[in-house]
């Protein structure tokens, strides 16, 4: 996902630069957490120093997990703000330091289900309004060509999603794989698919296969 960040913003004409420590920026991490000693991205618009950190949320947990936090977001999705809920939380634990220290900082969030924060939108409207129109596109024809980039970019945004959701799904399953035995599916609350209980693998009672099938009688 950053990397196609990074392609749309040299797309902008905006050079930039990944996976930044903050240290080298002058900036004091917030906490020990190794993701927190590093930005995503760094670049620099018309002058201005921008930090751009990149999440992705999903709306809902298993309804019958066992970890409260699950059924908080259960309850928060059903407004439909987790992107907004994943920038907020972004902007309070990098927002206050990066503009102390001269920093712009714009939290790039998703939600798995394909929406987009509105700090993410007016982000791209910003870098849009950057991009150079051909000659042959009319000058009462600017407001479509923005839209069209703007579209353009939110397709790409959402292919990448797709992939990043198959990829999540896909590790998540060989864990589950790995873990097949007298351990329950529930050994991993954070997967984004909820497989239910675990159930063994057991041999069918006399009579109940009849041509390949299995009856569950």
């Amino acid at each position: 996902m950053r990397n196609l960040f990074v392609r749309i913003l040299a797309e902008a004409d905006v050079p930039s630069n990944m996976e930044v420590p903050l240290h080298s920026l002058g900036i004091t991490p917030s906490d020990d957490n190794p993701n927190s000693q590093r930005m995503d991205i760094y670049c620099v618009i018309d002058g201005s120093d921008y930090l751009l950190d990149v999440t992705i949320a999903h709306p809902c947990r298993p309804d019958d997990s066992p970890i409260p936090f699950h059924r908080t977001v259960n309850r928060r999705s059903a407004r439909g703000k987790m992107a907004q809920l994943a920038e907020k939380d972004k902007i309070d634990k990098y927002g206050p330091t990066a503009q102390a220290a001269g920093f712009r900082f714009v939290p790039l969030a998703a939600e798995t289900f394909g929406r987009w924060g509105e700090k993410t939108m007016d982000f791209l409207k910003m870098l849009a309004k950057r991009k150079h129109r051909p000659t042959s596109i009319p000058t009462e024809e600017d407001t479509a060509f923005r839209e069209s980039i703007i579209n353009h970019w939110s397709q790409l945004l959402s292919v990448e999603l797709m992939k990043h959701n198959a990829f999540q799904v896909a590790s998540r399953a060989q864990r589950a794989a790995a873990a097949r035995g007298p351990r329950r599916a529930s050994a991993f609350p954070e997967d984004f698919v909820s497989r239910g209980p675990y159930r063994p693998h057991t041999r069918p009672a006399p009579g109940c296969e009849v041509a390949g099938w299995i009856w569950i009688l």
